[in-house]
């Protein structure tokens, strides 16, 4: 009789046992699911490599320069506004300061203003011109003060060629917007070129 009881008794503390075993893995597992275990994906970067930042730029940065599609109609200033800002935009916030980032971008730029500098003032219109010389001659500088005598001498140009418009039509100030534009996207290449080191 005593011995009846003795293995009941072993059964039901194994049975118990088991019971006890099944419910914290139970428990352990619901935690890692629910992020109470900490489980929660990890900070780091993400697939593109680039943390927060590529969370903050999806994808902008990575296939290079994209440029608005160009009008063939409308106020030509308006459309070097559009390609300016986006390359401006492109050359602060990518991080393209490098010598062969800024001739690659202000090479597509000038490809882009081609295309609407026959509609601006004809003392404007060699502008695009201009930008890919700067381009050329950023692609081959040897050093930084080269690099920066490229960009420069472009905005001289620009410049000259904007106080010739004003001389034209003197009664006319929205006729240099489109150079004001392209100035203000060299001097923004520039001033990239000079913090980040260029070469």
């Amino acid at each position: 009789m005593r011995a009846t009881t003795v293995t009941k008794f072993l059964k039901l503390w194994a049975a118990t046992l088991v019971l006890a075993v099944a419910l914290i893995a139970g428990g352990a597992a619901f935690a890692a699911t629910s992020g109470g275990g900490h489980a929660a994906s990890p900070s780091g970067p993400g697939p593109g490599g680039h943390g927060p930042e590529a969370e903050a730029n999806p994808g902008a940065c990575g296939a290079g320069l994209s440029l608005p599609p160009t009008p063939t109609f409308g106020d030509a200033a308006d459309a070097v506004k559009g390609m300016s800002e986006a390359t401006q935009s492109y050359i602060r916030n990518c991080g393209c300061a490098t010598q062969a980032c800024m001739a690659d971008a202000l090479e597509q730029y000038a490809e882009a203003l081609a295309q609407v500098a026959p509609r601006l003032p004809p003392h404007l219109q060699n502008s695009a011109g201009v930008v890919a010389t700067a381009a050329a001659r950023l692609r081959i500088a040897r050093n930084k003060s080269e690099a920066a005598r490229a960009i420069n001498d472009a905005i001289a140009a620009i410049h000259k060629d904007i106080e010739l418009v004003k001389a034209e039509d003197p009664d006319n100030p929205r006729a240099t917007r489109g150079g004001d534009f392209i100035v203000d996207t060299l001097n923004v290449a520039s001033l990239a070129l000079e913090k980040g080191g260029g070469l």
